[in-house]
């Protein structure tokens, strides 16, 4: 060709490359039939786990079959080198191997899909390689069903490109490969990402129906884009979000202003007490507390439970362990990856332990993993933590049981140690678990999995796949309940335990056990509990990890006059206590280190840009309101842009701020609240007398400005083990602006033997019978 003038040239050089895209369009059925090898893996994975795979199958073609026509140009784009080669056969050894390679990505990303609970995404790169590495380490766990697919897709897609050199194979041109070509790049700019049909109800659904790899570069590319960046400067609200400070400089600063809503609820001791609190990695309310989605596993927990003060509604800040410390402790917003994550740049701030720090504090840390693994060592540090034990401290006799480090039974052994050596008052102690966590192993496996059998069938609870699949995270689950059972048993024994308040949560819940609603990644229990607890009780009101700091500081600062700053960052307003259904609340929710798409205000809950309207036991209903649907978004956008101010700044607020006593004024209402127009009600349960059969009546009110849409009260009666066993429909009505009425339900059953009943009563559809108020779920009552 190098005689040719540079015109043809040009033209044999277009026309060879053209030639390979038709070359690689030829050959795509085979890479095709390769991914459909995975995806029916993944069908039978998601059958174990419940999800409705024969209505969702179809759904997840379409993906497929979406994700290869926004991508395909990448395909074509990248065949380019095939020009060179002349050889048929090299050409399909090159492809085949780019393929393959191609293929097991794929399949890594469907393990950790099925490990980890939620598609991998940018997250990949918000952590440190070592990190990583410590991750793949612990949690890599091959499926034989995966492999067997993997195999069997590889042997599919050579198979079909050796069949494709037969000439009786269908040929593309070079005309067909540039219309692919075009028709690919229009698609990746104009259409969806994804088919969301109606059909797909749960994140698990929707996990199952979207393409993996596809995901993965979506996501990447976005965060390279810096759509996150941009959408965060989609309008404000100024004075609508309780973190709207006055100062520019530093968005989250105002006047401290929380209640003390715990004092009340404690006995005032003599000297300031002492706080333990136990975050337990992977705790949910679906699967440990009364009424419990998927049966309680946690019978210590659930007793400790009785004898406390047991928060119903409670969500962690993340649905990761990276920002359980900053949120927990700091109240803290998250940055770009968790404020943690920023290490050394990471922003000045005042927390609970630096504050009880400087008034005499004693803060002690135990764990049985790598402190530095999301940057948890360095913040603890950085709050003048005196003692911090991981990993390396602990001796020959325990037993290490896995790449994160030691089992919960050790730490509980070697926190007890510790503190019967320790100084006595005043201390806050911290306590992680880590058995909760894949790859689930520890100490006497066996003979726990052989008691989660056992566990549900003393439950009674109906044959589910999850128990099936899902044993060894049951058994994890019945082993960490027992290690803080040992715990609890011998803190009684401890210097100033009569002094002492403990705080027991969830880091975030197991995404490994299928979820109804998206919410539920951060449903978890709070358990506080103390000799000081004036009586045990159940609060069903709304309140989040970020308001844990603020509560526990303004009943010190009211009760033992410990000092508090004037003016604070606290992302929470303190923990509401009221005992029905309500919340007060603006709460940001970061699923992992690169997605934060939801959003909590009021009974209004944002979720990836979908409206729903929040209820009793985290029950969550679609809601149609565009009103109230902007509202959320524009206090959302206003939280995105402050917290991406907080990520970037060197403090918080200003060096030197004063600490005061207690006063002022006080109120968990931070702000005025995303409301559903028209929303109905049930502020309050209580059973009526009646010689033949169960009546309750409850109490429905309407608090908007507006009459209420017509709804039908609706009783459902559940047993011991959460299985309904009954439900009554009332007369359908409507409430009147500011009006409420009192409705006598009585359940269409006969006279219920005694024990232990739970009963919910919603406001419901006349016609549907679906939610459309806020009901009163799963209350405790014995008969």
């Amino acid at each position: 060709m190098e005689g040719l003038p540079v015109g043809q040239r040009l033209k044999s050089a277009l026309e060879a490359a053209f030639e390979a895209a038709a070359f690689t369009l030829s050959s795509l059925p085979a890479l095709m039939l390769a991914w459909l090898c995975l995806r029916i893996a993944e069908a039978i994975h998601a059958a174990a786990a419940g999800v409705p795979h024969s209505t969702l199958f179809g759904v997840g073609i379409g993906n497929d079959t979406l994700s290869l026509l926004r991508y395909g140009f990448v395909f074509l784009l990248g065949s380019l080198p095939l020009a060179f080669i002349a050889s048929q056969r090299l050409r399909i050894a090159c492809l085949g191997t780019l393929w393959s390679a191609l293929l097991c990505a794929d399949a890594a990303l469907l393990q950790y899909h099925w490990v980890a609970g939620v598609p991998l995404g940018a997250d990949l790169f918000a952590y440190s390689g070592d990190e990583v590495a410590t991750v793949m380490a612990s949690g890599w766990q091959a499926s034989p069903l995966l492999l067997a697919a993997l195999v069997l897709g590889l042997g599919v897609l050579w198979g079909v490109l050796l069949l494709s050199r037969h000439e009786l194979w269908p040929r593309a041109s070079g005309r067909m490969a540039g219309i692919a070509l075009a028709a690919s790049l229009a698609a990746f700019a104009l259409l969806p990402a994804r088919i969301v049909p109606a059909v797909v109800h749960t994140d698990a659904d929707l996990g199952f129906v979207i393409n993996k790899a596809a995901f993965f570069a979506d996501s990447n590319l976005a965060g390279l884009r810096g759509q996150a960046a941009q959408a965060s400067d989609h309008g404000t609200l100024q004075g609508q979000a309780p973190w709207d400070g006055k100062d520019p400089h530093y968005p989250f600063l105002r006047a401290e202003r929380t209640p003390d809503t715990l004092g009340p609820l404690l006995r005032r001791a003599d000297a300031p007490p002492n706080l333990v609190f136990v975050i337990v990695e992977g705790l949910g309310r679906s699967f440990s507390g009364p009424g419990a989605r998927l049966g309680s596993f946690t019978p210590f927990l659930d007793e400790l439970a009785g004898r406390s003060l047991y928060f119903e509604n409670f969500l962690a800040g993340q649905g990761r362990t990276f920002g359980v410390l900053t949120t927990i402790f700091g109240s803290l917003p998250f940055g770009e990856h968790g404020l943690a994550a920023l290490g050394e740049r990471m922003p000045r701030h005042d927390s609970l332990l630096s504050i009880l720090k400087g008034q005499g504090y004693d803060l002690r840390f135990y764990s049985g993993s790598n402190m530095e693994f999301d940057n948890e060592g360095l913040f603890l540090r950085r709050q003048g933590v005196d003692s911090i034990v991981s990993e390396k401290d602990y001796g020959p006799d325990a037993e290490r049981a896995n790449d994160w480090g030691y089992a919960d039974r050790d730490l509980m052994d070697m926190a007890l140690r510790r503190e019967a050596a320790a100084r006595a008052t005043p201390y806050a102690t911290i306590i992680q678990t880590t058995s909760m966590h894949t790859p689930f192993t520890f100490p006497g496996k066996d003979a726990y999995l052989q008691r989660v059998d056992a566990h549900v069938a003393r439950l009674g609870l109906r044959e589910r796949p999850e128990y099936r699949a899902q044993r060894e995270v049951f058994a994890s689950i019945l082993y960490t309940d027992d290690a803080l059972r040992l715990f609890f048993e011998k803190a009684s024994t401890l210097p100033g335990y009569a002094n002492t308040v403990f705080v027991i949560t969830g880091d975030h819940r197991l995404p490994e056990l299928p979820m109804d609603t998206r919410i539920e990644r951060y449903h978890v229990p709070l358990i506080i509990h103390s000799p000081l607890l004036k009586a045990p009780g159940s609060v069903k009101s709304v309140s989040s990890q970020f308001d844990i700091a603020p509560s526990l500081l303004a009943w010190l600062s009211k009760d033992y006059g410990l000092k508090a700053p004037r003016q604070v960052t606290w992302l929470g307003t303190g923990l509401d206590t009221e005992k029905s259904f309500r919340n007060l609340h603006a709460i940001p929710l970061k699923q992992t280190k690169t997605e934060m798409s939801d959003f909590i205000s009021g009974t209004a809950y944002l979720a990836q840009g979908n409206l729903y309207m929040l209820g009793d036991g985290m029950e969550t209903e679609r809601a149609d309101n565009p009103a109230a649907l902007s509202l959320a978004q524009a206090q959302f956008h206003a939280f995105l842009k402050a917290n991406r101010q907080a990520g970037t700044s060197t403090a918080l607020a200003p060096e030197g701020g004063a600490l005061a006593g207690w006063g002022g004024e006080r109120s968990l209402h931070g702000t005025p609240l995303v409301q559903q127009a028209g929303d109905v009600a049930v502020r309050g349960l209580r059973p009526r007398p009646d010689a033949k059969r169960l009546a309750i009546e409850a109490t429905f009110s309407n608090s908007a400005a507006t009459e209420s849409r017509a709804f039908a009260p609706l009783l459902v009666i559940a047993d011991a083990h959460g299985v309904e066993i009954g439900e009554t429909t009332g007369e359908a009505r409507r409430l009147g602006a500011g009006e409420s009425a009192s409705i006598t339900l009585r359940a269409n059953l006969p006279r219920l033997p005694s024990g232990t009943y739970y009963i919910s009563v919603i406001p419901s559809h006349p016609d549907t019978g679906r939610a459309i108020g806020v009901g009163q779920y799963h209350v405790e009552l014995k008969l």
